[in-house]
Parts: C-alpha cells; structure tokens; sequence
C-alpha cells in the first residue's frame, strides 16, 4: 500500500501514527531489482505491471536510509524517496505492508545488499593496498616471524618401538633380540661376511625342501584320512 502527500518528519523521524493508513493511495507490487552493482526499489501495477515508481538505493558510499528509511512506530511502514528518470526529481512517499513477513523479507533484503556494498569496499581497499605494495607505495606488512615466537615440535621417539617389540613376547631371546635391535638402531644387524671368489655357498634348507609325507598307506592302499596333503585340513575342525 502506497500513501502520497506525506507530512515531513518531526526531530524524531517519520510515525505512521500520523499518517491515516486507512486512506492508502494504491496496491502495488514492491520488488527489489538488481542491476549490476547497484538496486532499486520498483514499485509497479499488481495486474497490468506497469510501472509506478522507482526508489534508487545509493552505492557511494551514502546511508541506504537516505531511500529507504523505516518509521519509528511500525515495522511495517516505510518512506521511499522516488527519482523520476527523465527529470530527476524526487518525492517521498509512505510504503506499508499488510503482513509483517513481507514487510521482514523487505528488510532482509535491503541489509544483504548493505552488506555487499560493505564487502565490495572491503575488496577495492585491499586491492588498492596490493597495487601500492607493488608500485613501492605505501607501508609493506612483515608477515616474517618474530625473533620471540617459539613454535613447538614433538617428534615421535624410538623408546615407543622399543616398548612395542618388547611386548609381543615376555619369555624367549627373540624378544630381548628384537629390543635390543630397537634400541641399538641397525648398526646392531651383523650380516655374515661374503664367500671367497671361487667357492660355492650351500643351499640353505628351506620348509618345502623338507621330505613329505607318504600319500599312501603301509599296505599300499588307499591313503589315510589323516595322512592326506590338505592345506585346508587344519580349517576342517574348526
């Protein structure tokens, strides 16, 4: 609901007490349009779309409330200040909402483009900053640590490897070997030393050159149920 013929604003601001809201000048449909960088509010005819007004928000810099600027009284009532294009004059109009969640979403939307003006100014003052770096303008950031800045390391020790082959096995020598190999580092492993030129070195024995079983019985028969090569014996009992 749009009203026309507003009174001007006390020291206190805009009060849509003192308006007569019963007395609403037109229903239009209220968008907000983006363009570019920059976002207007239109307001335009709910059945034919044609459009009524037009509210600029401003992009330098200038608080949105000087287009956009919420009564005191009522979250629901606005004041826009609309631009003619073709002759750039304003006027000030009062905008109200008949629900309070589209009046909530209108709102919403003005403090996201607040923020994006925020964020674009952000960005262009460090990129004005990067380019004085570069041309050797400007004051250049040390980001180099300080001579008093102690960054702690902890690095893994070998007394945990030790511990751990230590525990696979409390009786035997091949845990107390193993250990001391841990703690020794390899200058513990002691390899045999090389065979002369000229000598051959003994096959070393290995469990599938150990001699078989017989796959028969004594009599020559059939082969016993125990004495049968299976590799899955040992799973078949289980």
């Amino acid at each position: 609901m749009v009203g026309v013929g507003l009174p001007p604003a006390g020291t206190g601001g805009h009060r849509a007490d003192k308006w007569d809201v019963d007395k609403w000048f037109k229903a239009l449909k209220v968008e907000l349009i983006a363009i570019d960088d920059s976002m207007l509010v239109r307001l335009s005819d709910q059945e034919s779309a044609e459009l009524f007004a037009e509210c600029p928000l401003p992009d330098d810099g200038t608080p949105l409330t000087t287009a956009v600027e919420p009564v005191v009284d009522s979250s629901r009532y606005f004041v826009l200040r609309v631009v003619d294009k073709e002759t750039t004059k304003h006027a000030f109009i009062g905008l109200g909402f008949r629900e309070r969640t589209d009046a909530s979403g209108f709102t919403t939307g003005l403090d996201e483009y607040r923020k994006y003006l925020l964020r674009k100014k952000e960005a262009e003052a460090m990129k004005a900053e990067h380019e004085a770096q570069e041309n050797g303008e400007g004051e250049r950031r040390d980001y180099s640590l300080k001579s008093n800045i102690v960054i702690p390391l902890k690095i893994g020790s070998m007394k945990r490897d030790t511990e751990a082959v230590a525990s696979t096995s409390s009786n035997g020598s091949s845990a107390s070997a193993g250990a001391d190999v841990a703690t020794q580092g390899v200058a513990a492993l002691r390899l045999a030393p090389p065979p002369p030129p000229g000598q051959k070195v003994a096959p070393t024995a290995t469990a599938t050159d150990a001699p078989k079983p017989a796959l028969t019985a004594a009599g020559g028969g059939a082969p016993a149920a125990g004495d049968a090569d299976d590799e899955w014996g040992d799973f078949a009992t289980a």
